[in-house]
C-alpha cells in the first residue's frame, strides 16, 4: 500500500496516523449529518485506497523508462485475496537484478530466460510496474483536489449547523 519502495512499514503507519487523524476530526466537528458524514468518508476512503496506486503510476507515467529484462528466476508466493497464486519473476535489465511482483507479465507460465519489458523509475522511487500505467498526474491531481474540496465544503457546513 506504501508509495515509497524499501520503506513500506513507515508510510503504511504515516498512512494510518493520517486516517486517525481524520476520524478525530469528524469527532471535532460534532458527528455532522448522514448526508454531510457520507460526504467526509466516500472522497477519504477514496484518498485512503487509491492515492498510493495513482501516485505510484503516476510516476511512472512521468518519468518512468520502458526496460527489456530477462526472468532469471520464478517464485510462486502465496494466495492472494481473490483465490488466485501470484508469482514473483527475479529479472535482470543492464546487470541490475530486481524483483517483479504483481505483473501481468510474471506469471505460472514463465520460465528463466523469458523476456519482457516493465515500466521503471530510473530513480526507484516506486517499483516497477507493466508498461502501462493507468493514472498520469493530469487525473491524479484533479481527483484528489476535488476529493479535498467536498470533504472541506461538508466539513464547514458541518460546523456551521446549530445544535
Amino acid at each position: 500500500m506504501a508509495v515509497l519502495h524499501g520503506t513500506a512499514s513507515y508510510f503504511s503507519l504515516v498512512y494510518v496516523l493520517i486516517d486517525l487523524a481524520l476520524a478525530v476530526g469528524l469527532l471535532k466537528l460534532g458527528f455532522p449529518s448522514e448526508k454531510r458524514a457520507l460526504a467526509l468518508w466516500v472522497p477519504c476512503a477514496l484518498l485512503i485506497f487509491w492515492t498510493p496506486y495513482g501516485v505510484r503510476s503516476a510516476v511512472l507515467d512521468w518519468r518512468g523508462e520502458q526496460v527489456p529484462v530477462t526472468v532469471t528466476e520464478v517464485e510462486r508466493g502465496s494466495r492472494s485475496y481473490h483465490g488466485g497464486e501470484t508469482y514473483h519473476c527475479k529479472v535482470e535489465a543492464g546487470g541490475d537484478s530486481f524483483w517483479v511482483k504483481g505483473s501481468d507479465q510474471c506469471d505460472q507460465y514463465s520460465r528463466p530466460g523469458d523476456r519482457f519489458e516493465v515500466l521503471r523509475d530510473p530513480g526507484d522511487l516506486v517499483r516497477v510496474s507493466d508498461p502501462d500505467p493507468l493514472i498520469g498526474f493530469w487525473l491524479l491531481v484533479p481527483c484528489v483536489g476535488g476529493a479535498l474540496v467536498v470533504m472541506t465544503v461538508a466539513g464547514s457546513h458541518s460546523l456551521k449547523r446549530q445544535p
